[in-house]
């Protein structure tokens, strides 16, 4: 009799079980990786958004978050979430633009004038465009985030003008318009992966490098750099990404958390990142760094000739519609 009855109890509770939402049946534990220092604003950004994304699940969806390149180089991750073998990471543009090459239609130097200008763009229809072209690879750009703007350091002279940096060999990330803007200044542009920056730096393998004060600190170039100028070239998004297939397979309310999430945390990023670098630079400068700011308008000009190849080689239509947009 009580065997029947603890039968019968059973069978009840899988019957309550099936009935309940698709959250009951299975629970999703993630990883998402990122190249940021774990004192870097990236991992502060990853970890509200695993928390919220907890919260919103009520517990259907952990996400565990790894700095420092810890789950695999930037190209290698972007790799492995488009394969499946990795389940997200918060990248760059420029690493994007290895498969999507208008990508880097946002790393045309001085398209953007600020983060807010950015910030525009990529809420808006051009920003969907662009993250639109990454579905075929087999990932999604769940969120647009925040690097913020990029400034040139090296250890041999401060920049003032393009002039001054003839003879510097300054390192690049992967992607086609960071070199050519390199050698449009006038520099001699390497390509070396993040992790291996500071190495590099330090070796003299490059003289220099461009990043945002976040960047300086985190990965303590001031350690093995003097001068740094504030030239704002280039701004670098940071796209949340995600496997295409994973997403898609998630109950709908999983989803929803996700995307919901991911796309809120775009302006509290750049927020985050603005107020930060009020802070940074004083840091730098209390670090020994010598800081100066240049006139852009020669900087300016000397990359006219970038946007000339590449209008060519990237949808010009969407860099006019880039340009137009910020005129309004």
């Amino acid at each position: 009799m009580f065997k029947k009855l603890f039968a019968t109890v059973a069978l009840v509770g899988l019957a309550v079980g099936a009935a309940g939402t698709a959250s009951a049946e299975k629970a999703y534990k993630l990883k998402l990786g990122h190249t940021g220092a774990p004192n870097h604003h990236y991992q502060d950004i990853c970890t509200m958004f695993a928390k919220q994304v907890k919260d919103l699940s009520k517990g259907g969806v952990e996400i565990a978050v790894f700095p420092a390149d810890q789950l695999g180089k930037q190209v290698e991750s972007v790799e492995g979430t488009m394969m499946g073998t990795h389940d997200m990471v918060l990248t760059s543009d420029t690493v994007l633009s290895n498969w999507v090459p208008d990508m880097g239609i946002l790393n045309l130097p001085f398209i953007f004038s600020s983060m807010d200008d950015a910030r525009t763009i990529l809420d808006g229809p051009i920003g969907a465009k662009l993250a639109a072209k990454m579905e075929s690879h087999g990932a999604v750009v769940i969120g647009w985030w925040d690097n913020g703007m990029r400034h040139i350091t090296n250890s041999k002279r401060p920049i003032v003008t393009p002039a001054d940096l003839k003879g510097i060999k300054i390192r690049v990330p992967e992607g086609e318009v960071f070199v050519e803007t390199f050698k449009a200044l006038g520099a001699g542009p390497t390509v070396i992966s993040f992790g291996e920056l500071y190495s590099a730096l330090q070796l003299g393998t490059v003289d220099g490098q461009e990043n945002p004060p976040a960047h300086i600190l985190t990965q303590k170039f001031y350690e093995v750099q003097k001068f740094v100028s504030r030239t704002g070239h280039i701004h670098l998004a940071s796209p949340l990404i995600m496997n295409k297939k994973l997403l898609d397979g998630m109950p709908k309310e999983y989803r929803e958390a996700i995307l919901k999430t991911a796309r809120e945390m775009g302006p509290v990023h750049t927020k985050m990142v603005d107020d930060l670098e009020k802070k940074q630079w004083d840091e730098i400068a209390a670090k020994g760094m010598k800081i100066n700011d240049v006139d852009k308008k020669p900087f300016q000009q000397a990359v006219l000739s970038v946007y000339e190849k590449f209008k060519g080689k990237l949808d010009g239509k969407i860099i006019d519609e880039i340009v137009a947009t910020l005129k309004k």
